[in-house]
């Protein structure tokens, strides 16, 4: 197969999501409408029980941890035993580039608008800690063998999920900020791709199979957080209300973009070995 056939949907794909992080930026960020639907996900979080609340810290303390010592030893662990050598120098650098990007956008580049939504000022879009595990999940992904990679999709898109929305509870972060980080992380992955394209890395010889039932998550978890997103439009001059619905919405917003990269990251990235 011509390598154009390879390298297109990672072009396109790498393409919408910038369009997408750009997006996400200016609406949740930037407008009023926006930043009330992600303050009152925030605050809907603040109900939760507070063992969730508990559990969620404990958790959430160890990401880094986890997703940087284990998946940069899984990462070398399979790419040796695989020997992939250059997948294992895409996966790392493409982690190391979203981290450092993540970082610089926060704090360097992007700044929260005063729209009078909100009195919490400092902008956190996107997180770092998404950004980390979104990043280890991925890594992970692209070192496995192809028929190995709908398995590591979906572990590693669950860990990246689950980070997401216990930030959210725990109030580290708003659901835009995660939903940013992912979509980060893959767009530096359809540049990693493409790296191992122009590396001359072989086609796999049998593609990876599709992921129908993670497709099928995302479009659903994605009509909810629409609804909820509607829900808080129509009734954003009524300050507080419905904040279990933006919660609900929030973390289904999560789940959608999460479930959805995977499955697409698993479909850009079938036949390559």
């Amino acid at each position: 197969m011509p390598a154009h056939r390879e390298t297109w949907p990672l072009v396109a794909g790498g393409a919408a999501l910038v369009v997408a992080f750009v997006a996400t930026y200016f609406l949740f960020v930037r407008t009023y409408v926006g930043q009330v639907v992600d303050e009152r996900a925030f605050a809907g979080a603040a109900d939760q029980h507070d063992l969730i609340y508990r559990l969620s810290g404990a958790v959430l303390g160890n990401v880094p941890y986890v997703a940087l010592g284990g998946g940069i030893l899984l990462t070398l662990v399979i790419g040796a035993a695989t020997r992939r050598p250059k997948h294992i120098v895409v996966a790392l650098g493409v982690g190391a580039i979203a981290s450092v990007l993540a970082e610089l956008a926060k704090h360097v580049f992007l700044t929260r608008a005063q729209t009078g939504a909100t009195d919490l000022l400092s902008n956190s879009f996107p997180s770092g800690h998404a950004t980390v595990a979104a990043a280890a999940a991925f890594a992970v992904f692209l070192v496995s063998p192809p028929r190995w990679r709908p398995l590591a999709a979906v572990l590693g898109g669950a860990f990246a999920v689950l980070t997401g929305i216990l930030l959210l509870i725990h109030q580290w972060h708003r659901p835009s900020d995660v939903v940013a980080a992912f979509v980060l992380v893959g767009a530096c992955g359809c540049v990693g791709g493409l790296a191992l394209v122009v590396w001359r890395v072989p086609r796999a010889s049998r593609p990876a199979r599709s992921l129908p039932a993670v497709w099928w998550i995302a479009v659903g978890s994605g009509v909810v957080a629409l609804i909820a997103f509607v829900v808080i439009y129509v009734t954003v001059e009524q300050h507080g209300s419905h904040r279990t619905i933006a919660y609900a919405g929030g973390s289904a917003a999560i789940l959608a973009v999460g479930s959805g990269l995977a499955a697409a990251g698993n479909r850009v990235f079938r036949r390559i070995s």
